[in-house]
């Protein structure tokens, strides 16, 4: 409930800030930028997988790094102190590199404490699991903060997590579109009268993730369903220019 608060919260101050921008018209003082970013993230995810008909659940944890390339375009408004709003894309921001398992399943002994395995189960087999989150795109909003040259950053982003598995069991996953938040504070420094850099540390949430296979169990209504948390920070240096 506190995220969705937050996430509403965020989106009102998007759309005020594009309606403030409407308001000024062309003959205010408006400077446009644009720059190319590198950076560097750190993300921890928390996943739960839950199996069809058994309800058996197995959970893991991970922390991963990734660094990508986006680029950015914005406008600030000098009658809104400097308020800025701005969008930030990259095509391909996260890719999970393939894992794979070999799965065993138990036999209805199992149900009678015994833990005998069949390698010709229909369900068991190797199980090669990967994943990439493309398009991530952020809407933010920079609001200065006094005369200390750090703008504070908030914004809306989203992706698409594209799955790309091969299951033992047949089963498949769809893409799902994602979702989140981000906070963090940026500088900007003075190359030349025109280009400025820029170095970023942001903290990012993506809303809870929730995969259903494709493959029905012998009960009906049952599915393999994965359940995921992911979140972490953002180091950025950027270079741009400004008109």
């Amino acid at each position: 409930l506190t995220k969705v608060r937050i996430m509403n919260k965020l989106k009102t101050l998007v759309a005020s800030v594009v309606v403030a921008t409407l308001s000024f018209g062309a003959a205010n003082s408006i400077e446009l930028r644009a720059g190319l970013t590198g950076q560097s993230t750190a993300y921890y995810a928390s996943v739960e997988e839950t199996q069809k008909d058994s309800g058996k659940k197995s959970s893991d944890d991970a922390l991963a790094a990734f660094s990508y390339m986006s680029v950015f375009g914005e406008v600030a408004i000098d009658e809104a102190m400097g308020i800025s709003l701005g969008i930030e894309y990259s095509p391909d921001a996260i890719t999970i590199d393939k894992a794979n398992r070999i799965i065993h399943n138990t036999t209805s002994g199992e149900a009678q404490g015994n833990t005998a395995t069949s390698n010709n189960d229909a369900e068991g087999g190797v199980q090669d699991i990967q994943a990439e989150v493309k398009d991530l795109t952020l809407i933010y909003v920079g609001i200065p903060v006094m005369e200390t040259g750090l703008t504070l950053k908030a914004g809306y982003h989203m992706s698409t997590l594209q799955t790309k598995e091969t299951l033992a069991t047949g089963s498949t996953y769809k893409d799902e579109d994602l979702e989140g938040m981000s906070i963090g504070v940026y500088y900007d420094g003075a190359i030349s009268d025109n280009l400025f850099y820029r170095v970023e540390g942001a903290y990012q949430q993506f809303d809870d993730i929730k995969l259903t296979g494709s493959e029905e169990g012998g009960t009906s209504g049952s599915f393999n369903t994965i359940a995921a948390q992911l979140g972490g920070v953002a180091a950025k240096a950027s270079i741009g220019f400004k008109f």
